[in-house]
């Protein structure tokens, strides 16, 4: 029993955290791919722990609305080359990715200490997890999935004021870019 006492004991317990480094900036995500975290956190306990968080808080009524938003105001603007029969599959996964990313910008601003422009290395760690989570399909179909998991995190981390001026920018930069 005494291996046990020094084990729990704070002379004894080892200790896997790693020290949690800089917050990455959080900056609003674009249609062409580009913009997502390059120093993501990786794998890891904390990030798949975060991930396990967001998807639960993915089904908040929060997280919702704001991936309905998001879908909804951005979704007729692109040109995603689906034929009618895809259309409600690829509504669906977009609205989930979005809800996903929703999920973990809701964990992020209740759960970590980054600031409004930062992004946990843990977050980004979990929205990697996510992307990786998606289902196997084109590479344009899946470009523009994360990018509403992105667009989902990124207007959750925003004050409900700015939903708004969010989803006006996500939408001109769809038009710039012609609607991918």
């Amino acid at each position: 029993m005494t291996w046990l006492r020094h084990w729990t004991s704070s002379a004894g317990r080892r200790s896997a955290r790693r020290p949690a480094g800089q917050p990455l900036p959080l900056s609003l995500p674009r249609p062409d791919g580009t913009g997502w975290p390059q120093e993501a956190g990786g794998p890891s306990f904390e990030a798949s722990t975060y991930y396990e968080l967001g998807s639960r808080r993915a089904y908040e009524p929060v997280a919702h609305d704001l991936a309905g938003r998001l879908v909804t105001g951005l979704l007729p603007h692109l040109r995603t080359g689906a034929t009618p029969e895809d259309e409600p599959y690829l509504h669906k996964v977009f609205l989930t990715a979005a809800r996903i990313g929703a999920g973990l910008g809701i964990v992020e601003h209740e759960a970590t200490s980054s600031a409004l422009g930062e992004l946990d290395r843990n977050i980004a760690g979990a929205l990697d997890q996510a992307r990786r989570g998606l289902p196997a399909m084109r590479e344009d179909w899946a470009r523009t999935a994360t990018w509403f998991l992105l667009a989902g995190h990124y207007l959750a981390r925003q004050e409900p004021a700015a939903y708004d001026g969010v989803l006006a920018a996500l939408v001109a930069q769809v038009q710039r870019e012609d609607g991918l």
